[in-house]
């Protein structure tokens, strides 16, 4: 066998899977990115089919592969990121009962205010941190049970997008510690489940996986999945973890007190800390790290690259030169950058599919505020990025709020890489903003030095900050102060006078 080692490292998101292969220090040789479907049956549904997961990474991983000089007995472990909080029933052979319930589906909404009524707000702030909503995994199980009652009686486990993945490569059936937090049915102390509150909610803690680490091994990879890959069997398969960890570690910020913003479909801040905090009024909630030893305190928004991406297939315009070499995205960012700061006047509101935080609303919906006849295309479509970073602010104000004042950021996801827009983010939020190298492979490179610490490259996780190499700094700039500060107010206010407006319309959805 040849002494070259390579890792295989899957960032499997909500528009689709990108696979990375990269050399054991998390040095990405080759990518690949395989889109596939969401589906929307029902006002506030979202799921997907799982089948298209795997398609997409065995397609992915073979083509890695061919594209570098990689043999496939070379490759020393494999390992997944993925989107979190979602629901999977399945057989007792890992097989779906049902389209996966992803994260953004805020179908149970009836059942988080169940919940909400049942124990009040002051309890469920004290005891779990934070008011359920119905894009909460609790809640999704309770109308699981409710809903599809067969369903949930012949389910065999509960399983989300990493351990669907893990299952179906190596035959175990396992949740990282950062996956059974969010669930809300986890014990930090024990790093284990919290039976009393499985209890509570009358939910069967069998259906539920065993837990282990981000980096331990939970199996081998089967002969029918190695044949699917291209690889032989008995590769090493890792636990894995969730996108939010496997980014904290991807980003470098590892040690306490660190941060860094995710600009991607979703967004968030976030800082690792070795203590769980949480300001559940605000949706601002802690979940296990990567790393056993911290964790990480969250503020997420639903809709951040994907404002972007709405705006480009549905309003940008189809019969425009580009220029060479570029496309939809680079050009908008060339007019956004035509526009003046604050878009002269111009609000856009990203809360395109409800909120998590800092306001916790299934309910809320985006769109265009003071808009005039006398706005050209650049306000436009500055305003989006600019609405963006003014949620950012936000959710800022709330981390804040928990004691983390003096943050830099490291930034990023695939809008790390606008100049323009990470401009605009370290004038809106009055912070330092930190890119790193392809920022759009963030998640995979951390999944691939989580596999690394697995197989004794790396002693701990402190020992791969190092390994992500910033390459970017912007700062904020004064001129920009007021304008932005004012924009940030308006903004506020504008959830604030049309929040009973959005709950009126979206209620029976």
């Amino acid at each position: 066998m040849s002494e070259k080692r390579y890792l295989i490292a899957h960032d499997v998101g909500t528009g689709g899977s990108k696979a990375a292969l990269t050399d054991l220090s998390g040095n990405i040789l080759a990518s690949r990115f395989e889109p596939y479907d969401t589906s929307y049956p029902r006002e506030n549904w979202a799921e997907q089919d799982p089948g298209d997961w795997w398609k997409a990474i065995t397609s992915t991983t073979r083509e890695v592969l061919g594209e570098s000089d990689a043999a496939p007995d070379e490759v020393a472990g494999i390992v997944f990121a993925t989107q979190m909080i979602g629901v999977l029933p399945v057989e007792r052979n890992g097989n779906p009962l049902r389209p996966a319930i992803i994260w953004l589906d805020g179908r149970a909404q009836e059942q988080a205010d169940k919940i909400i009524r049942r124990l009040t707000r002051p309890i469920l702030l004290s005891v779990a941190g934070g008011l359920p909503t119905g894009k909460d995994v609790i809640p999704k199980l309770m109308w699981l049970r409710q809903h599809e009652h067969d369903v949930y009686k012949d389910t065999y486990k509960i399983l989300e997008v990493d351990s669907y993945l893990v299952c179906r490569s190596c035959g175990e059936f396992v949740y990282d510690h950062a996956a059974a937090s969010a669930t809300g049915m986890f014990n930090f102390k024990k790093k284990d489940w919290d039976l009393m509150l499985f209890k509570l909610f009358r939910l069967d803690p069998e259906k539920m996986p065993g837990v282990a680490a981000s980096f331990d091994r939970a199996g081998d990879l089967k002969e029918s999945a190695a044949k699917e890959m291209g690889l032989p069997a008995g590769v090493p398969v890792f636990c894995g973890t969730g996108d939010v960890p496997s980014a904290t570690v991807g980003s470098g910020a590892v040690l306490d007190g660190q941060g860094h913003v995710y600009v991607g479909s979703s967004g968030w801040i976030a800082v690792t800390i070795p203590k769980a905090a949480n300001d559940g009024r605000k949706g601002i909630v802690s979940i296990a790290s990567a790393d056993p030893s911290r964790y990480i305190l969250l503020s997420e928004t639903e809709s951040a690259g994907a404002c972007f991406k709405w705006f480009a297939e549905n309003l940008a315009p189809k019969d425009v030169d580009y220029g060479p070499g570029m496309d939809v995205f680079d050009y908008l960012n060339k007019v956004a950058a035509e526009g003046p700061p604050g878009s002269n006047g111009l609000i856009f509101c990203p809360w395109m599919y409800g909120e998590r935080s800092p306001i916790p609303d299934t309910t809320v919906r985006g769109g265009f505020v003071n808009l005039s006849l006398d706005h050209k295309r650049c306000d436009v479509a500055r305003s989006v990025f600019e609405g963006v970073a003014l949620h950012a602010r936000w959710m800022l104000e709330g981390v804040r709020g928990c004691g983390f004042d003096d943050l830099v950021l490291r930034a990023i996801g695939g809008g790390a890489k606008s100049e323009l827009w990470m401009q605009i983010y370290a004038d809106v939020l009055r912070v330092s903003i930190e890119t790193v190298a392809e920022p759009q492979h963030s998640g995979a490179r951390g999944a691939a030095l989580i596999a690394a610490i697995g197989l004794g490259t790396y002693s701990d996780f402190a020992s791969v900050r190092d390994a992500v190499k910033v390459t970017g700094v912007y700062t904020p700039r004064e001129e920009n102060r007021r304008v932005y500060d004012e924009a940030f107010v308006t903004f506020k206010e504008t959830y604030t006078r049309l929040k009973k407006l959005y709950q009126r319309v979206n209620a029976g959805e």
